[in-house]
């Protein structure tokens, strides 16, 4: 199901493939109510002891950490944990200057290759018949290792430039060159030492897997006690280049334990020049068998989409900022690819490539629904900026003998304009102007004018008008007074904006059976005593409305079925638990047998509050729960026949199945029975700031748009301009200009 979004005078930015033969027509979709992870920037790397003290200087930081024309837009940076505290130091002025240019978005990480030598244990890696001499902390050195990542957090904090985040140890599953760690040792040492890492106020990272080796987190993803330890998973890309499929950026287990990730290291190549756009070159990177390879910056950009789109990872850290490999150019060790001194000291192609992603989409940034590939080498991305006044579309076009022209649609939002950057082989986030935008949508042919390679990626960024913005209501358009039993089936109805959603599903069909509320894509099925809430998954949550009649102390009880080991439910009222995990431990192998569970007892306060139900393990099934006064003598008052039929929905019978949601939005259910046509309050008027215009009856959306239109409600009806109707029970809207 989806989950509705507020945006209030966006502007939007759309990346677009450059202007690129053959002219291919495609659409992009843009939903902006279908929300993913959350974006918390882009960074790169500084590691003073390898690169000679000169990994960033304050000049190279204004140009990577900037945001306007010719900068990259990067606003994290990642540092080494020095094996000697004597030489914590090393990376604070590039830390000072990447954080002045940056400003508040500024993020600083850190990764640990080698613990102090006291605490390294000697350790023989055979690895592909070849014999490494390594290290290992034996566990008995685990507190010592604690201390030491705990004691540079508190080195940096005291230095002004505070770690956002520390990891556990860089590449554990490569380790011939620095410490090796095993699955099972990182699972323990996770579960049992890592939460001690927050000390100073940063958040944890996992050990950091050399190729995303799911092999490495399953098991702490699958232990709650560890999982607990970590805020973030790390991971990077090397062993991936652009010709390997989807499945090396998909984890199925991480996106059901709503895991941030983020991508803390990778380069595509070293070999050649971060400013070859198309180039066969002989690479042996990555740990692969030298071969001619062709080389293309917009590999960078397709690797990053990927590493977003596909795989919902939340950040990207590119290896070191300045290298003739890297986002900003330098020489060659032995200056074997003879970089002109024209091209050192700034942007390249790769850099340019990122910063079509850094410089637009900043930290706090939601990515939202889109359509990811419209044609054969084509992606897109999109993205919500953290205030809503921003929208950011990325496409790629990876076809670089042909041109794509794209439509790009933006529904729900007016949009009047786009400013449009385009990096090709032949510019350099090129500002290519503004373009008008025509009944809702833009079309452009991506780098129209390149008489060469035609791979590309464009960025266009405009503004558009004012959403809708509506509240949410309670389902039936009353609240519930308590005590009482609730359906689980009858939450909230979702108003526009993030204070109004009433509910959060993981995907967006409906499979349901019981086609009840099917417009907004919530799983009701069939089951229980008629209805129940199904196909659910961890962290998916419903709200309601209800009443507190009387203050005092309620008791709170769910029905709820389950045929899975772990299914479990949450309860909280205005963001306060209620009692305790509830788990719904298999009650029937065929989902048939609903049990009542006691969730807890709380003390109400008159009045409205928000009572959330959140999935708390997946595969639960829940058809009500109640909510039953408790006396001065701690007896449960038992509800009566009223207060249960007041919420109660009919069972699905033949005329209830059909989906009429989107033709008649009174023929949904209501209280006990099926609205009538014409029952009092079934439609409200908004205009675009929100403001309730009217309320009024209806047989249906048709005669309520006439009736509003043609001056048959009365209301205050405000100026001439777009309005709002809504059906009060199911939320289905349409928008309606009036003119007065």
């Amino acid at each position: 199901m989806k989950v509705q979004s507020l945006f209030k005078g966006m502007a939007i930015a759309v990346g677009l493939g450059g202007f690129c033969g053959t002219v291919l027509a495609s659409t992009v979709n843009v939903d902006l109510d279908e929300e993913h992870q959350v974006i918390r920037g882009f960074g790169g790397m500084v590691h003073n002891t390898w690169q000679g003290n000169a990994g960033l200087s304050e000049a190279d930081a204004k140009i990577a950490f900037g945001t306007g024309d010719g900068t990259l837009g990067l606003t994290v940076l990642r540092i080494p944990v020095n094996e000697s505290s004597s030489n914590f130091g090393k990376e604070v002025d590039a830390a000072k200057y990447a954080k002045k240019y940056a400003g508040d978005d500024f993020l600083l990480y850190a990764t640990p290759w080698k613990p102090p030598q006291n605490l390294q244990t000697p350790y023989t890696l055979v690895r592909w018949k070849e014999t490494f001499q390594t290290t290992k902390v034996s566990e008995k050195d685990w507190p010592a290792y604690v201390d030491h990542l705990n004691s540079f957090a508190a080195y940096m904090k005291n230095q002004g430039v505070p770690l956002y985040a520390i990891s556990i140890q860089n590449e554990p599953d490569w380790c011939d060159s620095w410490t090796c760690w095993s699955a099972d040792e990182l699972y323990k040492f996770t579960k049992n030492y890592a939460g001690q890492l927050r000390k100073n106020g940063t958040k944890v990272i996992s050990a950091e897997s050399f190729s995303y080796d799911k092999n490495l987190y399953n098991k702490i993803l699958n232990d709650a006690d560890a999982l607990k330890n970590i805020d973030i998973l790390g991971a990077h890309f090397y062993g991936m280049t652009a010709v390997n499929g989807d499945d090396f950026f998909e984890y199925k287990a991480a996106d059901t334990k709503n895991v941030e990730r983020w991508m803390t290291e990778h380069y595509t190549e070293s070999q050649g020049s971060a400013n070859y756009w198309r180039a066969y070159i002989k690479t042996g990177d990555q740990d692969r068998e030298p071969a001619l390879d062709t080389v293309r910056a917009m590999d960078v950009g397709y690797e990053i989409h990927r590493g977003l789109a596909i795989g919902n990872f939340s950040q990207y850290t590119w290896w070191y900022i300045r290298r003739c490999y890297g986002l900003i150019m330098e020489k060659d060790f032995g200056n074997k690819l003879q970089i002109p001194n024209d091209e050192i000291g700034k942007i390249s192609k790769r850099g340019y490539v990122l910063s079509q992603f850094a410089r637009f989409i900043r930290p706090g940034a939601v990515r939202i629904g889109a359509t990811t590939n419209p044609e054969a080498d084509l992606f897109a991305s999109a993205y919500r900026s953290a205030d809503s006044d921003s929208v950011i579309v990325v496409l790629l076009n990876r076809d670089y003998k042909n041109s794509k022209t794209v439509t790009v649609k933006v529904p729900g939002a007016k949009i009047e304009s786009f400013h449009m950057y385009t990096t090709s082989e032949a510019k350099n986030a090129k500002y290519e102007g503004e373009i008008e935008v025509k009944n809702g949508s833009v079309t452009i042919t991506m780098d129209a004018g390149n008489t060469s390679n035609k791979d590309c990626i464009v960025t266009l960024v405009g503004e558009i008008g004012e959403v809708a913005k509506t509240p949410r209501t309670p389902y039936g358009g009353k609240v519930i007074d308590l005590p009482a039993l609730i359906e689980a089936e009858n939450f909230d109805v979702p108003g526009t904006g993030a204070a109004n959603k009433t509910y959060y599903d993981e995907e967006s069909e409906n499979k349901g059976d019981a086609k009840f509320r099917s417009d907004l894509g919530v799983d009701v099925v069939k089951g229980g005593t008629g209805m129940a809430i199904g196909y659910t998954n961890k962290g998916e949550w419903l709200e309601y409305t209800v009443n507190v009649k009387t203050a005092g102390k309620y008791k709170l009880s769910v029905n709820a079925a389950s045929s899975s080991k772990g299914a479990a439910l949450d309860f909280s009222i205005d963001g306060n638990a209620i009692g305790e995990t509830v788990l719904v431990d298999s009650t029937g192998e065929n989902w048939s047998v609903y049990k009542d569970f006691d969730v807890g007892e709380a003390e109400l306060t008159a009045g409205n509050h928000i009572v959330r139900l959140t999935i708390a393990g997946s595969y639960t099934n829940v058809d009500y729960f109640k909510f039953q006064a408790i006396d001065a003598d701690g007896k449960v008052i038992e509800l009566d026949s009223a207060e249960i039929a007041k919420t109660k929905n009919p069972a699905p019978t033949d005329s209830t199945k059909k989906d009429v949601s989107s033709k008649d939005p009174a023929s949904t259910f209501s209280g006990s029975q099926k609205l009538e046509r014409n029952v009092s309050g079934n439609y409200e008027v908004f205009d675009l700031r929100g403001k309730k215009l009217a309320t009024f009856t209806a047989k249906n959306m048709g005669e309520a748009v006439h009736l509003w239109k043609n001056g048959g409600v009365k209301g205050d009806v405000g100026a001439s301009g777009i309005n709002i109707i809504r059906n009060r029970v199911n939320g289905m809207i349409t928008k309606v200009r009036v003119n007065y």
